[in-house]
């Protein structure tokens, strides 16, 4: 599959979007510990709308997946 194919094809798109999901939840916890004592609101909502934007992301790719499957 060339990288044309791959940018249209939902599959590549679900687990991009899991894994930028995961990587995001990930990023909670060394947030917390490098900047505990800085911006911690700021840091913990950015991380927070990063994973939540990645997670449904994720789960559209997931439906158009289905959906394009038959399934």
């Amino acid at each position: 599959m060339d990288i044309r194919q791959a940018f249209h094809n939902p599959k590549t798109w679900r687990r991009v979007h899991a894994a930028l999901t995961v990587a995001w939840f990930a990023a909670v916890v060394p947030t917390l510990l490098v900047w505990s004592d800085s911006v911690l609101w700021v840091a913990l909502m950015s991380c927070w709308a990063n994973a939540a934007a990645h997670f449904s992301a994720w789960q559209g790719a997931r439906a158009e997946e289905g959906e394009q499957s038959g399934g």
